[in-house]
């Protein structure tokens, strides 16, 4: 008769002595950072190396406190391609927040151009507040593979502030306008 508890446990065991398989993603690995600042709507991410050698997935969360016009982009500075310090980068995505659909990354540089590889957003994306998470997923080539990115959000004047200017530059034209003009007179005697 078959012990059904003893095969589970065995079965275990062997799971967990198994080595990761080589196409295996590893989440958060090496020195991520987050240097966003909430008050100003702007900072830098990254990670400081300790990829090594591996399929690696990282998320940065940032929380927006106010609506406005974001502009991202994040980049590796590698030497020789494939080798140590080298990181090819295949996707970076956007959600949460206000948006409907996730936002992709796109690349704007990279081999066999360019031994660095540059992602950023197409254009500026407005953007409302709330918390959104930015997902990077490459390959590293070594210990010193390192990426950092800046994440920007421009603050947008609401409705009634271009009210008020737009009024002000009519008041001030209106002004400039009526204003009347004395002319000099010149008389020879």
């Amino acid at each position: 008769m078959i012990n059904l508890p003893k095969l589970l446990g065995a079965a275990v065991a062997a799971m967990l002595m198994m080595p990761a398989a080589a196409g295996a993603v590893t989440t958060n690995v090496g020195t991520p950072f987050n240097k966003f600042s909430t008050i100003a709507s702007s900072g830098t991410f990254g990670n400081n190396g300790g990829l090594a050698n591996r399929n690696f997935i990282n998320t940065f969360t940032f929380v927006i406190t106010r609506a406005g016009d974001l502009a991202a982009d994040f980049t590796n500075s590698a030497s020789r391609n494939n080798s140590n310090g080298d990181i090819d980068f295949t996707s970076a995505r956007l959600t949460g927040g206000s948006l409907g659909t996730p936002l992709s990354f796109r690349r704007l540089l990279g081999e066999p151009v360019s031994m660095t590889e540059a992602w950023a957003l197409a254009q500026p994306q407005r953007i409302a507040a709330g918390t959104y998470t930015l997902t990077i997923a490459g390959r590293a080539y070594g210990a010193a593979s390192t990426f950092s990115g800046n994440f920007n959000v421009a603050a947008v004047p609401e409705p009634a502030t271009w009210a008020m200017m737009i009024a002000g530059v009519g008041m001030a034209g209106g002004a400039l306008r009526r204003r009347r003009v004395t002319k000099a007179e010149f008389r020879w005697a």
